[in-house]
């Protein structure tokens, strides 16, 4: 069956259908599970449409562009595989990551009737009719479409327009003139405007599926060979050093740290500062925090307090939409304490002093709570120098921390040149417990390098596990 005029929808459904195709494109880039629009769409789903296409552009550049023909297609199937397809699978453009959503605006286009172009030769140019027709094209293998609002947004004429569809096609720019060339018109209307389901309040996932595993499955089956140790009974030490590479080369020393831990009602993660953009000290105001296959509480509250409490702290999510230093951390949280809440900190690099300040005005905000958080350092050690050299330099930090001096590690680390990522973050936590008398011993939980989950060994990343306590 043909679609011979176009969709009837009244506003609300207009509506609707843009919001079923934001959820799709959400949980694509989430790679998260996706339900099927027809819930939304309720009783719009079985209309039927020649085609859907969903077009993101970032900042007015296109970003991605796919979608789904019939001849004859329900709208609710046409738009998810629309949907399903531009968050992933454009291949003229790299794959859109979570980080990017908030920055997304969305056209829905829905098409119906397609008419073959009956015309020949140089007649066919005034067969298209500019503001209403978009084109598709074909020869042999050779395929090619254009969308009706590509002549307008680029200010084509229809012989333009034409020309254009060939080099879509990847065919000669006049091919479109042969007889053995078929030249279809369809028409379509879009529904526009800012993809507005990522929720302000959550913290999506960005690393999933680089880092860690992002189907959900995957991470679950990952996560039980990474806790497959049984380690000592948990205790209550009040702090911990964990660190954040992809799981293959430091899940096991990080899941080894988080199980000697008894973890409280609250976790703080403070990591070093990896990307640009946001607050240079930036506590994470996220009420959620995204993980496949599920969510881990935030506390916006106690990062409220903590960015009240510390000079030069402030609540920003955009200094945590790429960080990938404490996302890695959560999946590990999740399955030993899933009822937690967790505050991320991101700490930029200052002089020793300022650092110092963040940890004792920290530990002034923290000293009057019943029950404390677990601080939780995430951090590499030294990076990129052979193995044997990378170990000579972490041993010199590892010893500068077990001083319990949070100032003789940071002049330890300076003096020796150790590109230990961390060390802004690990001076904070160390003198923040220093000030709440928490800080007497520290115990190492293990040590390796990228070497030893079978990378090379001439430039090579560290990982240490340690806990402190009093």
């Amino acid at each position: 069956m043909t679609v011979p005029s176009r969709p009837t929808l009244t506003k609300q459904q207009e509506a609707m259908l843009f919001r079923a195709a934001g959820h799709r494109v959400a949980a694509a880039v989430r790679s998260e599970p996706a339900e099927s629009s027809r819930r939304l769409l309720a009783d719009a789903a079985d209309t039927p449409v020649y085609g859907a296409f969903v077009t993101l552009k970032r900042a007015g550049q296109l970003r991605s562009c796919c979608g789904f023909l019939g001849p004859s297609a329900s709208l609710c199937e046409a738009l998810d595989h629309a949907a399903d397809r531009a968050a992933t699978a454009d291949p003229r453009f790299p794959r859109i990551v979570p980080a990017e959503l908030d920055q997304l605006d969305m056209h829905v286009w829905l098409l119906w009737g397609p008419e073959p172009v009956a015309a020949r030769g140089e007649d066919r140019v005034r067969a298209v009719v500019i503001g209403k027709h978009g084109l598709q094209i074909s020869r042999g293998s050779a395929r090619g479409l254009l969308l009706p609002g590509v002549a307008i947004d680029y200010q084509l004429d229809a012989l333009g327009f034409l020309q254009q569809v060939c080099l879509k096609a990847g065919l000669p720019v006049d091919a479109w003139k042969d007889d053995d060339t078929t030249l279809m018109v369809f028409e379509g209307f879009a529904i526009e405007g800012p993809l507005e389901l990522v929720d302000p309040d959550v913290r999506p996932p960005c690393v999933a599926g680089a880092f860690y595993p992002a189907d959900p499955r995957e991470m679950q089956r990952t996560l039980e060979r990474l806790f497959a140790d049984r380690p000592p009974a948990p205790a209550s030490w009040p702090g911990a050093l964990a660190p954040h590479a992809g799981w293959t080369y430091s899940g096991r020393i990080a899941a080894a740290v988080f199980q000697r831990l008894r973890i409280p009602e609250q976790v703080i993660i403070l990591c070093p500062k990896h990307r640009p953009g946001g607050a240079h000290w930036a506590v994470s105001p996220h009420a959620r925090w995204g993980i496949p296959g599920g969510e881990l509480a935030g506390d916006p509250e106690l990062a409220a307090h903590l960015a009240a409490a510390v000079t030069g702290l402030r609540l920003d999510a955009e200094a945590h939409q790429q960080e990938h230093a404490i996302e890695v951390q959560l999946p590990l949280l999740a399955r030993l304490a899933p009822q937690t809440r967790v505050v991320g900190i991101v700490v930029g690099d200052r002089p020793l002093s300022e650092l110092l300040g963040f940890g004792r005005q920290m530990a002034a905000a923290l000293r009057g709570m019943a029950n404390r958080p677990l601080l939780v350092v995430s951090s590499d050690m030294n990076h990129f120098a052979d193995d044997k050299e990378t170990r000579r330099l972490d041993r010199l930090a590892l010893d500068a921390i077990e001083t319990l001096d949070p100032a003789q590690v940071h002049e330890t680390v300076r003096r020796n040149q150790i590109s230990m990522c961390g060390v802004a973050p690990c001076v904070v936590v160390m003198e923040t417990l220093r000030q709440l008398d928490a800080l007497h011993r520290c115990e190492l939980v293990g040590y390796a390098t990228s070497a030893d989950a079978g990378g090379g060994k001439q430039r090579v990343v560290g990982y240490a596990g340690l806990l402190f306590g009093p």
